[in-house]
């Protein structure tokens, strides 16, 4: 544009030039003049040319000369000189653009890998939930919580630590060459114990232990976190010998899985606390009796062992009731739930069966212990000094029928028919009783 712009001045002056020479000519009547003015106008033109040539016609033969220079193979000093300035900034320019280029393409890779991870992260967790909204054992979602969580580090073992309210507690591991106090001696080696790590709330983890099991195995490294739930329940989850150690990464993933994890499951153990458990008393309810007496009549059979039914019914508790008010019957009932559960055994079910009765299933034992139970219970309740509100204390009582199967009854309704028959055979002796239903003789219909 510079040499169009230049071009065009030049040709201008020519033009005006040319179009002075007559006039000079009219008014002076001299040749001197005019031939002065063409030698002028000549010089200008040869001057133009030159400019042009310099300006347009030599950066051209310049470029052909080095092209031909190039494809012919024939690289001269000259051109290397004039060309090494260019390709060096050219180079400083690519290096440059190629590093940025690396960098962001590193930055593209680790965002996927993190959206990778997500992914991965929330359909494992999807999965879990969805398991646990349909089961109602708690030992089985726990076992699931650790093969889960063990999936998503890429980990071999695991164990739970389950501290219930009562401060009771249930370990369950993929190996059973653990145990609860290998643990411990393992978390003592470097990680300040069960204390420290129930106490920080945050994942503990160690990529450098050695710690052999009595197979042979070794444990090498673990990463570790308590939990806590609104319900009062309290985990410890331990997940261990991950190939290559457990990163910052690995932390992270950690920490958001578990800890939605557990919430999912003490807000499913509630809910099915709810569906299965009586509110006042906090035994097992109505319903779940009968889903566990089916059970456990079925295990009878497949393992020819017996099984106890015992009802239990509070002796004059309307009269009770009408005497003292309800809220003092609803303690009552709450204190007579506590007797029940510090006289039977862990494998015993006990539930509410309606009102002021009360249920239990004692599998896998024997007439005499099952007589020693009920009369434990029994003693228990006539005892106990139940508060009034005006400070003064009543004595209760209670009765007790108890069925076998299958001597009784092979039949889950008539064997519960059978032991509230006994029941009513104990209140028509005068309460306070125990009967077997062996011991009676029931009417002929």
């Amino acid at each position: 544009m510079k040499i169009q712009r230049e071009f065009d001045r030049l040709t201008l002056l020519i033009v005006l030039l040319f179009s002075v020479i007559p006039v000079l000519s009219i008014l002076t009547h001299n040749n001197l003049v005019v031939a002065s003015s063409f030698v002028l106008a000549i010089l200008i033109m040869i001057f133009i040319r030159k400019t042009i040539n310099a300006r347009l016609i030599q950066p051209i033969l310049d470029i052909s000369r080095k092209s031909y220079l190039i494809s012919s193979g024939r690289l001269d000093t000259e051109i290397i000189v004039e060309t090494n300035d260019e390709l060096a900034e050219l180079a400083r320019n690519i290096n440059l653009l190629a590093g940025s280029l690396r960098e962001k393409i590193r930055v593209l890779e680790e965002s996927v890998q993190r959206e990778q991870r997500v992914v991965r992260e929330l359909a494992i967790l999807n999965e879990f939930i969805g398991y646990v909204s349909s089961e109602l054992n708690f030992e089985a979602i726990l076992n699931k919580l650790i093969e889960k969580t063990r999936d998503l580090m890429r980990a071999q073992d695991g164990v739970v630590i389950l501290f219930q309210p009562d401060r009771t507690k249930t370990f369950l591991s993929t190996d059973e060459l653990l145990n609860e106090q290998l643990i411990k001696d393992m978390l003592s080696v470097d990680s300040g114990g069960l204390a420290r790590i129930i106490a920080e709330q945050k994942p503990i983890r160690n990529n450098d232990i050695s710690f052999r099991l009595s197979n042979g195995n070794e444990i090498r490294n673990f990463i570790a976190l308590s939990l806590n739930s609104p319900t009062e329940l309290q985990c410890l989850l331990i997940i261990m010998n991950k190939d290559g150690g457990f990163s910052q990464d690995d932390e992270d993933s950690f920490l958001n899985f578990a800890f939605q994890a557990f919430h999912t499951i003490s807000l499913q153990n509630e809910i099915a606390k709810l569906a299965t458990t009586d509110g006042l008393t906090g035994l097992n309810n109505h319903r779940m009796f009968q889903d566990r007496l089916s059970e456990e009549i079925q295990r009878a059979e497949r393992y020819k062992s017996k099984l106890f039914l015992l009802l239990i019914d509070i002796d004059h508790f309307k009269r009770f009731n009408d005497t003292y008010g309800h809220q003092t019957g609803d303690d009552v009932l709450r204190t007579m739930a506590q007797i029940i559960k510090g006289s039977i055994r862990k494998v015993d079910f006990a539930a509410r069966y309606g009102g002021e009765e009360f249920v239990l299933i004692l599998p896998e034992t024997d007439c005499g212990h099952t007589f020693t139970v009920a009369e434990r219970i029994r003693k228990a309740v006539m005892d106990y000094p139940f508060n009034l509100k005006d400070g003064t204390k009543a004595g209760l009582t209670v009765s007790i029928g108890v069925a076998c199967f299958p001597e009784d009854s092979a039949e889950k309704e008539d064997l519960i028919r059978k032991a509230d028959t006994a029941l009513y055979f104990a209140k028509g002796l005068g309460r306070n009783k125990v009967c077997l239903y062996r011991d009676i003789c029931e009417p002929e219909e």
